[in-house]
């Protein structure tokens, strides 16, 4: 097994190359940038690592043991006597705040090397050994959960469903993370991202514990067996545009000029998300000046406001769609099972897209009418999303208050989210499409009924 020692060299080197590759690239990693990182003599990098490639070389290992020392270090503070609930408390604090605390890394902590390979990942679906230290805790602290409730693993509850309700919430805690670092959830204040965190892991801990308690794990909607092919037919064709840059964009009539500006951002956030230089990126993209960019679309602002609302218009019209598609007298939960298909198999055709609309994202996500309304300020994808939400509320007799369908929803996209980007660019990028619809589908089951059950059970705990 890969271990390290916190206050090693090693570490301390390997912490610098983390940072230099994780903002200017690996070809930056070099013995000599490290030494002046650390401010150290060259001989002292040299000691432990003899050349660059040999620290890359290591890299994968060390980013698997950072994270999972990272959530240990939380659980590590908990009384001993802490139980399997708290246990997971902690490892989803923990796995959040890595994420938060160094946002500028976030896309090589989590998009540069994999952490699960296929056969591995399967494993833990099937809630088996995996060999990777992070996943066979939280699938062996679930197993202890479901014991603590009166269950036998293997008999009341299967393993497959110990391995699908750890992909979910694997997939809740990453969503949250994600859209809490580089999504629209970054915008609000530090404590209210850790009391969303708080609150849905609360919601679907207490799901969870009632599954394990009544030996009852719901199964997945017959619906999500045909869902790949409802949302592929309903999305058809569609096509990422491809940026084709005439030689000059000055030259153009203004409003193939804006178009194409608009293009251009979109390309911009995709790939580096969005800067103080984002106006001036954008400019130097199109070989012309930021001058020509304002005779064109008034400002940074601007320009912002257009490309994002290009791109949610998008996912909301094939949202529209995909649900338009289905019989007139579908379930609101299996239209529900739709959007996020939608918003999953979005994020695999058009990745470039996703990225830019997680980026961009600007809109108010927090219902205030009272009884939980979508109002102006929400972008048309997030809108419909919270209208299916407050209706499948309503339909399950409880009061849709402000409170529960922000957080309804929130908990929902997340998990939707999570799983999304760990297919479309983290750890499950390189894995055949059918795997990741499988994992999806699974993920989505236990995360969307635990979010659903975690009302009910709220609901009645109300006063």
């Amino acid at each position: 097994m890969y271990g390290l020692d916190d206050a090693s060299a090693r570490v301390e080197i390997l912490e610098a190359a983390l940072c230099i590759a994780g903002t200017r690239g690996e070809v930056a990693v070099t013995l000599e940038e490290i030494a002046n990182f650390l401010h150290c003599p060259l001989s002292d990098v040299e000691k432990e690592f003899p050349s660059s490639s040999e620290i890359l070389y290591e890299m994968p290992n060390f980013l698997d043991w950072r994270l999972t020392n990272f959530m240990g270090k939380a659980v590590q503070r908990l009384p001993e006597e802490a139980g399997a609930a708290e246990i997971l408390k902690a490892v989803a604090e923990g796995y959040f705040f890595y994420c938060q605390e160094q946002p500028e890394l976030y896309g090589y902590l989590f998009e540069r090397y994999s952490a699960l390979d296929d056969i591995q990942v399967c494993n833990m679906a099937k809630g088996t050994h995996t060999g990777n230290s992070g996943a066979d805790f939280v699938v062996n602290v679930l197993k202890q959960l479901a014991q603590e409730q009166g269950a036998v693993v293997g008999e009341d509850i299967a393993l497959g469903d110990i391995g699908r309700i750890a992909l979910a919430i694997w997939s809740i805690i990453h969503g949250l993370s994600h859209l809490s670092t580089k999504g629209v959830v970054r915008f609000q204040h530090s404590v209210i991202r850790i009391a969303n965190l708080r609150q849905t892991v609360q919601l679907v801990l207490e799901a969870i514990i009632d599954w394990f308690a009544t030996k009852d794990i719901p199964e997945r909607r017959p619906i999500m067996y045909s869902a790949r092919e409802i949302v592929e037919q309903a999305m058809g064709q569609w096509e990422d545009r491809p940026l084709v840059a005439p030689q000059s964009v000055e030259s153009l009539e203004f409003e193939k000029a804006k178009d194409l500006i608009i293009e251009t951002a979109l390309h911009v956030v995709a790939r580096e998300g969005v800067s103080r230089s984002f106006f001036k990126r954008v400019a130097q993209e199109l070989n012309t000046t930021t001058g020509f960019l304002n005779s064109v679309i008034d400002n940074d602002f601007a320009l912002r406001e257009y490309a994002e609302e290009r791109v949610t218009r998008e996912m909301a019209e094939m949202f529209e769609k995909a649900i338009g598609s289905l019989p007139a007298d579908t379930a609101i939960v299996d239209r529900l099972h739709i959007v996020a298909s939608v918003y999953f198999n979005f994020s695999l055709r058009h990745t470039e897209r996703f990225c830019a609309v997680i980026g961009l994202a600007n809109g108010s996500i927090v219902p205030h009418s009272g009884d939980g309304s979508p109002h102006e300020g929400m972008t048309e994808n997030f809108a419909i999303m919270m209208k299916l939400l407050r209706k499948f509320i309503m339909e399950a007799g409880i009061q849709p208050t402000d409170q529960l369908v922000y957080l309804s929803t929130l908990a929902m996209w997340a998990g939707a989210d999570g799983v999304s980007h760990l297919c479309a660019l983290g750890d499950f990028r390189e894995y055949e499409d059918d795997l990741k619809w499988g994992l999806f589908s699974q993920a989505l089951t236990s995360s969307f009924f635990a979010v659903a059950h975690g009302l009910q059970l709220a609901d009645k705990n109300l006063p």
